[in-house]
């Protein structure tokens, strides 16, 4: 009986609390333009991006969207650290050309959630209630690729070509001449790994703001997921 009242005690204080969090007011900050959208209580994702999207004067760029949550911030500069740790000790002067490439770039927590806004309104899935505070960026399209190689410093951008080979962006100047294999970082932050480059005359498609990322070779079998945490961390950029 006592563990009966202690179970029923423990669901309603969980209530309570949820249904606190849901009537508490948030407030939504937008990179662009600089303002901020409040809310008495919790909203839909759906809302705030109607709300957002009337604040904007530009064609949007979907894809590009972020919904960022500060809360999580730490977990993405825990990840750049132990990267960045991982690229010192390796100590090389590859290892070190692409540590100065992520320095020089902007880390943030983006939720991974569609941001196409019939999308989101659609499916029921894709849209969450807001129950906290949460920053919004709304790019307009970019007309480049991004490259971060063990090549050279600082990244480069490379103009976006239509029906091109991941070749045809990676010259020898920018990715040298030994590599096989590479990473595809789209802007909705999918993944791929693209490997026989150098043989294979297949396109691929790269969507505006992609990020093609070279990894190391021959790295120390305790850092033999560098590569892929590099790529990982890769999906967490911010366009600024």
């Amino acid at each position: 009986m006592l563990r009966s009242l202690s179970y029923i005690f423990l669901i309603s204080t969980m209530c309570c609390y949820s249904l606190l969090a849901l009537s508490q007011p948030i407030k939504i900050h937008l990179l662009q333009p600089e303002i901020t959208l409040e809310y008495a209580e919790a909203a839909r994702f759906s809302q705030v991006l109607t709300d957002a999207q009337s604040q904007i004067d530009y064609p949007i760029y979907a894809l590009g969207l972020s919904l960022i949550s500060p809360n999580k911030q730490t977990l993405i500069e825990q990840k750049k650290s132990l990267i960045l740790k991982a690229l010192s000790d390796i100590d090389s002067a590859e290892s070190t050309h692409i540590a100065e490439q992520l320095k020089s770039l902007h880390f943030a927590y983006r939720e991974k959630i569609e941001t196409r806004l019939q999308q989101v309104r659609t499916i029921k899935k894709n849209n969450p209630l807001l129950t906290h505070d949460y920053t919004l960026s709304i790019p307009t399209r970019p007309n480049f690729i991004r490259l971060i190689t063990p090549k050279q410093t600082p990244t480069p951008l490379v103009k976006q070509l239509p029906n091109a080979r991941l070749k045809d962006y990676m010259t020898p100047d920018i990715a040298g001449d030994n590599y096989d294999s590479a990473w595809i970082i789209q802007a909705d932050q999918s993944i791929q790994h693209i490997s026989g480059i150098q043989w294979q005359g297949q396109n691929h498609y790269l969507s505006p703001g992609s990020i093609i990322f070279v990894g190391l070779d021959n790295v120390p079998d305790q850092y033999q997921h560098l590569n892929q945490d590099i790529a990982q961390l890769l999906t967490q950029h911010l366009e600024l």
